[in-house]
């Protein structure tokens, strides 16, 4: 078999979520067979700990136990149809982009703070995978003020920390995990802003539907991997996104 035939993606989507992969595992699913990857949008839980269902993308191999190549994608991201093939990773590392938000984490051991909605790993990482799951939610959370405070919740933290104390982890370009309106107001006005003036956000959806250039309309052209946080529109971002 040929690496991409060993190759699995996988949408992790447990639970009443196809609001969202409705749109997002069809485009998934092209751009895997495009490139000879299998694909499979998963439904069933493995959750033997009871952790939060976002661990289960911890454990995906656990249900699919003989690919040599995983791709594991949150069920809020739109592919596009014009991603290239997957770039390599090393063996017994974990691919990942980087968070939008970088100014949080305090670790000293995390040199940048990775975010787990795509992540990219071979058969010698899944062990990695396994110590974060056992050791579950990292003591220090998002409302940490301590100096060994990780960024973001659930599986993020942990999977950090285990990571970046092996030395196991490869920066994948952002494009595969572009998060769009988390930079939108992080390099604005804010969460808070977002959160509360309607028209700040109207502001943003606006300028995607100009027809004039701007940096927002240009930062999902080029993005390989559309991340819905703080999106509730994928039918927006799917027709506007190629």
């Amino acid at each position: 078999m040929t690496e991409a035939e060993d190759t699995v993606v996988v949408m992790v989507s447990i639970g009443n979520r196809e609001h969202l992969s409705s749109y997002t595992f069809k485009r998934l699913s092209v751009w895997a067979a495009k490139h000879g990857y299998s694909s499979i949008l998963l439904k069933k839980p493995h959750n033997p700990l009871n952790r939060a269902p976002h661990f289960n993308k911890l454990q995906v191999h656990k249900i699919l136990p003989y690919f040599k190549r995983y791709i594991i994608v949150d069920d809020d991201i739109l592919i596009s149809k014009n991603a290239p093939a997957m770039e390599d990773v090393p063996a017994g590392f974990i691919g990942a982009c980087m968070d939008a938000e970088q100014r949080h984490t305090r670790a000293v051991h995390v040199k940048w703070t990775a975010n787990t909605g795509f992540l990219v790993f071979d058969q010698q990482a899944l062990h990695l995978l396994d110590l974060a799951y056992e050791r579950g939610i990292y003591p220090y959370g998002a409302e940490d003020d301590s100096d060994k405070k990780i960024w973001g919740p659930f599986d993020q933290g942990i999977l950090n920390d285990v990571l970046f104390t092996h030395n196991k982890i490869f920066k994948l370009d952002f494009r595969w995990n572009y998060q769009p309106i988390l930079e939108y107001f992080i390099q604005g006005k804010g969460w808070d802003k977002w959160q509360s003036d309607r028209f700040f956000r109207l502001g943003y959806y606006i300028s995607l539907l100009s027809p004039f250039a701007n940096k927002n309309k240009r930062n999902i052209k080029n993005a390989y991997g559309l991340h819905l946080i703080r999106g509730p529109y994928p039918a927006f971002f799917s027709r506007i996104f190629k």
